[in-house]
């Protein structure tokens, strides 16, 4: 008896140690799912500030930059943004620029907002950004690293998968941060 719990105690050892030799997640960790639009260069859009003045997104060339695109109204868009606004304040994304994406033409856009209290940058979407990104399903996060390529697109932050959804943007982040940070190889 002693020695077939010890070949099964030996086998369940082993077979945890393949599956982490595979980079198995741990259960319940959220891999973003498989998207067309990652490792393309991202689509060059011009956006309305709240003053009514057009910025062109080449203005963010060089850095990493987070967009948000919201509706007021949508589930958790208040919480998402706080969120987002927090980890803006991460010193070690002090190089990234976030920036929330608002549809111009509905009338609760500059309501919402006014009322949000909320220090992150708002994009008025005059030019059908969101859709150039496919945010069908609003929230939306890209995450596009320095060189314009989009690093992460990812929706559906309600319920259950608010947060392991958002700790994925957060390490996106962080790496695109990384990478741009890291020293270049210089060539003769």
């Amino acid at each position: 008896m002693r020695n077939l719990f010890s070949r099964a105690a030996l086998l369940a050892t082993a077979l945890l140690l393949a599956a982490a030799a595979h980079g198995c997640a741990p259960a319940g960790a959220f891999i973003p799912p498989d998207d067309p639009l990652v490792g393309q260069e991202a689509p060059l859009f011009v956006f309305h500030s709240v003053h009514q003045r057009s910025f062109p997104s080449t203005n963010f060339k060089g850095k990493t930059l987070v967009l948000i695109f919201v509706r007021a109204g949508q589930p958790e868009v208040q919480l998402l943004l706080r969120e987002m606004e927090r980890m803006s304040r991460d010193p070690a994304f002090a190089g990234a620029q976030f920036m929330a994406f608002a549809p111009e033409q509905d009338p609760v856009t500059e309501p919402f907002w006014i009322g949000l209290r909320n220090s992150l940058p708002l994009g008025l979407d005059y030019t059908d950004v969101a859709s150039r990104y496919g945010a069908g399903s609003l929230p939306l996060i890209v995450v596009r690293d320095y060189r314009g390529t989009v690093r992460l697109r990812l929706g559906s932050f309600v319920g259950k998968d608010f947060y392991p959804r958002l700790a994925a943007v957060r390490k996106v982040i962080r790496e695109a941060e990384k990478f741009r940070a890291r020293p270049r190889s210089s060539s003769p």
